[in-house]
């Protein structure tokens, strides 16, 4: 299978920005799939002040992806569930509707009060999902606290916790099977509590936007999937296997159009061809 390539939400605004006046071929659009929490994320912000630049960097999607037919990944944890599970998650299809309400982003020409309601209800998700993760890492730094040696049991506790989360059962699975599947996010997640430990002060609610980027590595569960971000923090995972997959690039070099272009081919194994 081709490879694809999705975004965290910092690289992602970036690139919307280098694009803004320039388009990318057709070929590299089919190879762009998006995060749901990096749209989340960026739809969240049109909630503050600034709320007509944002949906203009919103817009400038139509240079970079198919708007009406993209592919949008699932929702975090119905990728843990099934992947690491078997289970399907008997739930709202969070990712249809985050796609959905993109989608009216980029139709419309300023923010409705209808739009402006359902992005307020797509914020109050984010934050209570941002609360959610902050309040489980809470629990695995007790566990750090009381147990310094984290390297000895964390695989265990981080799978345990997981199942719980997702409301799967974890004799469906092995600990060995599921940090192969998430080994870059198990990976992540570890180096991040050992930093945690080593910080007296370390307060897990100022810390909720870190802990939420954290999951957008659970999509390289799906082998063909590159990961490109601006932050120099995912460069800590370095047991994984997943590693090569995540593209760590400075914001210089998604200066321009021409700059994205080549990296994303780069990435994809795309050569240089006319737009089709």
């Amino acid at each position: 299978m081709s490879n694809k390539v999705y975004f965290d939400t910092n690289s992602l605004r970036v690139i919307g920005r280098a694009l803004e006046n320039a388009a990318l071929p057709n070929g590299i659009r089919d190879a762009i799939v998006l995060s749901p929490l990096s749209a989340l994320e960026v739809m969240s912000q049109l909630t503050i002040a600034k709320a007509d630049e944002v949906l203009q960097e919103i817009h400038s999607m139509r240079n970079w992806l198919r708007p009406l037919d993209a592919d949008i990944l699932p929702w975090p944890d119905d990728v843990l569930a099934k992947t690491g599970f078997g289970k399907i998650l008997k739930t709202i299809d969070v990712a249809k509707t985050i796609g959905a309400t993109l989608i009216e982003c980029l139709s419309v020409t300023s923010i409705t009060s209808e739009l402006k309601f359902k992005v307020i209800k797509l914020k109050k998700l984010l934050d209570k999902v941002k609360r959610g993760n902050a309040h489980s890492f809470d629990r695995l730094l007790k566990s750090a606290r009381n147990d310094p040696q984290i390297d000895r049991w964390f695989s265990e506790k981080f799978f345990r916790e997981t199942a719980i989360g997702v409301g799967a059962d974890p004799n469906l699975s092995t600990v060995a099977e599921f940090v192969t599947s998430f080994s870059a996010y198990h990976d992540f997640e570890r180096v991040k509590l050992q930093v945690a430990l080593n910080s007296k002060n370390y307060n897990t609610m100022k810390h909720q936007n870190d802990l939420f980027d954290a999951e957008q590595l659970i999509y390289l569960g799906f082998p063909q999937l590159y990961f490109l971000t601006c932050d120099k923090g995912f460069r800590r995972v370095d047991r994984s296997a997943q590693a090569p997959r995540i593209i760590v690039v400075s914001h210089e070099d998604l200066s321009d159009a021409e700059k994205v272009e080549a990296l994303l081919r780069d990435i994809i194994g795309s050569p240089r061809l006319a737009n089709i």
